[in-house]
């Protein structure tokens, strides 16, 4: 039985992807497996810091080698193919398999008496999360779980010399605080326009996994200075409602379109990674969502922006490229023709005629091809959640105030908070 739960371990963890990146190194280091010994004493259990007990246990630490296969892992453990089936088809309720890499780490609880009973064996996808196969009951335990974050409330605030980035760079924070400012006043600001003197002060969450620095987390309340005017954002949240506001309830972001139409039309191909190329005849990425459509449909602007690029180019066809804000842009392609006034460095409306379905470029039919990109990169704009326009409902708008005014009085007299937990199960097989 133990034999066939460490052979079912091992491959799940040789399958499993971690979503964290590896120290410097690690990958090319020949790491011996390392054991550490905890006696029995006569008091309450001792647990590690993954809330495992490890009274008279030996715990081997392990980090995968480069190039390190699946079979040389399992060489060091003689298991057979069988054994190792059975315990991932377990597994694979709980954990998602991806492939194993370099860095990883991974640890086996084993008794310190002769007989080397393995008790658990944990998995660590990244500094936070883990998969825990536990062998203590009758039958195997699988659950996934996660080391406790505690977090601390801090206050940063700087005057524009350079960019934003320089600036939070400047006072040791991480360049992630001055991506989610971007996100969060980019229906307001043009990130890419600041000029020296333009300021901000920010609350926002540190995250530690014990005394280590995590990450960012939430931006709680942010105001920012640009040309002379004034923004501000609270986060707020309580039931459906969740989102940044101003001082009036108003959200600071305003709602793109889901599709580039007024009335809806069916998608002939999503947006894929890996897509077979009618014309092409081979497998590329497909960063947008056609629709196929009837021709001269009016094609519609999904949001407020400015026009960067409408004409005929290549394979696209006639297209449209709109710059919504520092964050958000989209492209229109394989258009018939334009809407009257649509071109470079124009104005335009959400919901705008902006051209209409044709069939020119690189096209087997009429359709459109609709492409969303965030901080430049494609996103699904059918899956991808976009940011709300809705303010707070009149209903909740004492209790907005409260959280506002509170936000408030820790931004400006920059009060430090600090909260933490146990672990957390996030789920179990």
């Amino acid at each position: 039985m133990r034999t066939s739960f460490f052979a079912g371990v091992l491959l799940t963890f040789l399958m499993w992807g971690c979503i964290s990146e590896p120290e410097d190194n690690t990958a090319e280091q020949q790491v011996e497996p390392v054991s550490a010994t905890v006696d029995t004493v006569n008091s309450a259990p001792t647990v590690d810091e993954f809330g495992i007990p490890v009274d008279s246990v030996e715990i081997q630490k392990h980090i995968v080698k480069r190039n390190e296969s699946l079979y040389l892992i399992l060489d060091k453990f003689d298991f057979s193919p069988q054994e190792i089936h059975s315990i991932t088809q377990e597994a694979s309720n709980v954990i998602d398999f991806n492939q194993i890499k370099p860095g990883q780490k991974y640890r086996a609880y084993v008794s310190a008496d002769s007989a080397k009973d393995v008790s658990q064996i944990l998995l660590q996808s990244n500094p936070l999360e883990y998969v825990v196969l536990d062998w203590q009951q009758d039958s195997l335990q699988i659950y996934k779980a996660a080391r406790p974050l505690s977090s601390k409330t801090v206050a940063a605030s700087g005057k524009i010399e350079n960019s934003l980035y320089q600036t939070i760079s400047s006072q040791g924070a991480s360049q992630l605080l001055a991506n989610r400012m971007a996100n969060i006043f980019a229906w307001q600001i043009n990130f890419f326009g600041l000029r020296p003197g333009d300021s901000f002060e920010v609350l926002y969450d540190k995250q530690f996994i014990g005394d280590d620095y995590y990450g960012i987390g939430d931006v709680k309340a942010a105001e920012f200075t640009h040309r002379g005017e004034t923004y501000q954002a609270y986060k707020f949240s309580h039931g459906e409602v969740e989102g940044y506001f101003n001082e009036e309830g108003e959200s600071v972001q305003k709602a793109l379109l889901q599709a580039p139409f007024k009335f809806s039309q069916r998608v002939s191909s999503n947006f894929s990674r890996s897509r077979y190329h009618p014309i092409l005849k081979r497998r590329v990425p497909h960063t947008g969502v056609d629709y196929a459509a009837r021709p001269g449909t009016p094609v519609l602007a999904v949001g407020d922006g400015t026009v960067t690029q409408a004409g005929y180019k290549g394979a696209s066809g006639n297209m449209v490229r709109i710059r919504h804000n520092s964050t958000y842009r989209t492209a229109y392609l394989h258009l018939r023709g334009f809407a009257s006034g649509i071109k470079r460095g124009v104005t335009v409306e959400q919901g705008q005629v902006i051209g209409y379905v044709g069939s020119t470029g690189r096209s087997t039919g009429p359709h459109l091809h609709y492409s969303l990109y965030k901080n430049d990169r494609p996103v699904n704009s059918r899956t991808v959640d976009l940011p709300s326009s809705e303010a707070v409902p009149d209903s909740l708008m004492d209790v907005f105030a409260e959280v506002r005014d509170s936000l408030n009085r820790q931004l400006k007299t920059k009060i430090d908070t600090t909260q933490g937990g146990g672990p957390v199960i996030t789920q179990v097989k």
